[in-house]
């Protein structure tokens, strides 16, 4: 399992902690431990991240769910994708979406 560097954990805030381990086990390997993909990944940061994804979470999120990890596409549980897209949102610097009520990254509710 990749872990995600230091200048990547230093731009997500805390509240997304749930997402670096799902990043790191299954999108690292690909899209980079600083997010910066490679030349079968796209970059998850950056200037063409952004102006393609900026008001777009809803989207982004339903994308990764249905798409990732691309070599098990629909694998993440809905919690996992929410959890990596707030991640891949705040290492952007971009608003977070509101988190489902009770969800875990674990795909089990919070009791």
């Amino acid at each position: 399992m990749a872990s995600l560097s230091a200048a990547a954990l230093a731009r997500a805030p805390r509240a997304v902690e749930p997402g670096h381990l799902v990043y790191a086990a299954r999108c690292a390997a690909c899209h980079g431990r600083n997010f910066e993909g490679d030349e079968d990944a796209p970059a998850l940061v950056g200037v063409r991240f952004e102006a393609k994804w900026r008001g777009q979470a809803a989207r982004l999120r339903d994308k990764i769910g249905r798409s990732m990890p691309q070599d098990d596409p629909g694998s993440l549980s809905p919690a996992q994708a929410s959890d990596v897209t707030a991640l891949i949102l705040a290492a952007n610097r971009m608003p977070l979406p509101p988190r489902t009520p009770g969800a875990r990254s674990d795909g089990s509710e919070a009791m």
